[in-house]
């Protein structure tokens, strides 16, 4: 984990990273720099939680004037769908989850997690002279996400 936050604060993108908080113990947190967003964006941050037995939880969110956007990459054993899963935004929940198919190397998932990113952020700045609130925001599958499996 320390490796992987090491690797992310070296990113221009990335602000800081924060490893092991106390509020979250088992994550490392990178904040991402305010100015790679557009002012309706007050704060985005990538938290990681990762284990030796393969299984993950990467969590994304921006922070908008009090709402949030929010997405989930999961793999670990659960009821709702297969391992490997991805909680949609912008409120993830174990209803609205898609089941996923994510490459077994964990760099491979941060790429493709790294890709998701950008594809929003990119999405967010072409919008800027109507923004889409986390309110008015519905998923359909936007960026062409390759690791979603058909429903």
């Amino acid at each position: 984990m320390r490796l992987l936050g090491s690797r992310l604060a070296a990113l221009s993108m990335v602000e800081s990273v924060h490893y092991f908080p106390l509020e979250k113990p088992d994550r490392v947190v990178a904040s991402f720099e305010e100015t790679y967003y557009p002012d309706v964006v007050d704060a985005a941050a990538l938290e990681l939680r990762l284990r030796l037995n393969g299984e993950f939880n990467l969590l994304y969110r921006e922070r908008w004037a009090g709402d949030r956007w929010v997405c989930r990459w999961d793999r670990h054993p659960n009821t709702h769908n297969t391992d490997d899963h991805f909680h949609v935004p912008p409120r993830p929940s174990e209803t609205t989850a898609l089941d996923a198919e994510f490459p077994a190397d964990m760099n491979d998932v941060l790429r493709l997690v790294f890709e998701t990113i950008e594809a929003r952020v990119n999405e967010v700045w072409a919008e800027m002279t109507a923004p889409v609130y986390p309110t008015e925001y519905e998923f359909e599958r936007q960026y062409e996400l390759p690791y979603l499996t058909d429903p």
